[in-house]
């Protein structure tokens, strides 16, 4: 099926491209008799500008583009929710990229972006990017977008940009602490690696909770993996099978919750009957299910509409100072 262009409906309309640009962008001089033609041959010829070619045209784009690292995990689920919301009400568009915490796809995903000049970027990085290379790839990826850009969860402090964040080291002591103020001392850690930024926030503000309450960490209590599901299970599954075994343990993000509670229930135990528990994140099957889950509450969809809120304040404004926000992380506690 042939595609009309504007080409075609300059000739049609007996005027240059320029003029045509002209009435589908309202910008310019042009008469009215001129733009009435023109519209019935667009009209006629059913011709559909595309977003990319308006854009070209004017230099400027009505795209916003988002690279998360978990399209599938909930809480990413509802930052996008709450980056709608707001890209709604403004006429803005969305293109939504996975990087599946991999630093090839994330590069792929900033390339392809740049391609499509897209107007902001609200972005949260596969990996730390933390070593000479790493840092000097990502600010060149970063700068080629030539855009404003608004980091998101993942805070890389070497970037002088935008970001909103959770403060996961306050909510993890938080949450430790009122494992400590239950009356437990022996309190287990499932964790990612501490090559991880968020990681290594959560870890602070455990290590620290227990030093306060002048508690010696147990290195065997502390667990490390990926935040993915099938790993948290089987490292759960060590946790457990322990003879000195804690009586309380903390759980890093939803996924590495579900993965405790699903080798937990294989044992026949509960929470907080066999032993205690505070996840990262809400987990709302579990409301659904009635299950007296406590978790470290991030409101993940008003982190979303902070990000878009925060780019859009950029776009108008690109020489204002860096702004950073600190959400709250309250600790939820059901049955402890």
């Amino acid at each position: 099926m042939y595609n009309v262009t504007i080409s075609d409906i300059a000739k049609d309309s007996g005027v240059s491209t320029t003029t045509v640009s002209r009435v589908l962008n309202n910008s310019g001089s042009v008469s009215p008799e001129t733009r009435e033609r023109v519209l019935e041959v667009i009209k006629r010829r059913g011709y559909s500008p595309s977003a990319t070619a308006r854009s070209l045209s004017k230099r400027v784009s009505s795209t916003i583009g988002v690279i998360v690292p978990e399209v599938d995990n909930p809480f990413f689920g509802e930052v996008l929710r709450g980056i709608t919301e707001v890209i709604d009400k403004n006429d803005l568009t969305l293109i939504c990229c996975n990087s599946d915490d991999d630093p090839n796809k994330d590069k792929k995903a900033l390339e392809m972006l740049k391609e499509h000049r897209v107007r902001g970027l609200v972005y949260t990085p596969a990996i730390d990017y933390s070593n000479k290379e790493e840092k000097r790839s990502l600010k060149k990826m970063l700068k080629d977008i030539n855009s404003p850009i608004v980091i998101l969860d993942r805070e890389i402090d070497y970037l002088d940009l935008d970001g909103v964040f959770f403060d996961d080291s306050k909510g993890m002591y938080n949450a430790t602490k009122a494992l400590i103020g239950a009356g437990h001392t022996k309190i287990g850690i499932i964790n990612g690696t501490l090559d991880r930024v968020l990681a290594r926030n959560r870890q602070e503000g455990y290590l620290k909770a227990l030093k306060d309450s002048g508690i010696i960490p147990i290195k065997r209590y502390m667990f490390y993996g990926d935040f993915r599901m099938t790993t948290a299970y089987e490292l759960s599954k060590e946790l457990l099978s322990m003879k000195d075994r804690p009586t309380a343990v903390l759980t890093c993000n939803n996924r590495t919750s579900m993965g405790f509670l699903k080798a937990l229930y294989e044992l026949g135990e509960s929470i907080p009957e066999n032993i205690s528990c505070i996840g990262l994140d809400r987990i709302e099957a579990l409301d659904i299910m009635g299950i007296n889950f406590n978790y470290i509450k991030r409101d993940a969809r008003e982190m979303g509409r902070q990000a878009i809120e925060l780019l859009i304040n950029r776009m108008a404004f690109p020489d204002k100072e860096p702004i950073k926000r600190i959400l709250e992380t309250p600790v939820i506690i059901k049955k402890i």
